[in-house]
């Protein structure tokens, strides 16, 4: 059994978001990847490592650190400079489900990862064979 990647030390909850900075130190914690989060239920704030190296390869979202991610159609948000750009570069659009934040990102979506093919083998069928 897996277990959530944040769960309330006080009272075992999974609904978090994240916390504001309120000093200086604060935001020297944040350089080295150590943010703070608010549980919703009991206003707790904790300091979270963000860098859960098992799913360091993957898109996460920004804001609540969320994997469950889909994709947002293009034409219905008017794009920044410098979105329009990254998604130039090659970066994939993202949705969190949790929270809706909309977000760009160049690493993989977690749910997505295929294996891969050698193009040289050609196209397999249903059965697996080459053909």
């Amino acid at each position: 059994m897996k277990t959530p990647l944040l769960v309330c030390p006080s009272c075992g909850n999974r609904n978090f978001r994240r916390s504001r900075k309120r000093s200086f130190s604060d935001l020297l914690k944040m350089a080295v990847g150590l943010y703070p989060f608010r549980c919703l239920d009991c206003s707790r704030r904790i300091w979270v490592n963000v860098w859960f190296f098992s799913k360091l390869a993957y898109a996460k979202c920004p804001k609540c650190l969320g994997l469950q991610l889909t994709t947002w159609d293009l034409k219905h948000y008017r794009l920044t400079f410098w979105r329009n750009l990254g998604l130039t570069f090659g970066a994939h659009p993202y949705r969190c489900e949790r929270c809706r934040c909309n977000f760009l990102s160049f690493r993989p979506c977690a749910g997505s990862m295929t294996p891969l093919t050698d193009k040289r083998e050609g196209p397999r069928n249903a059965l697996g064979a080459v053909g």
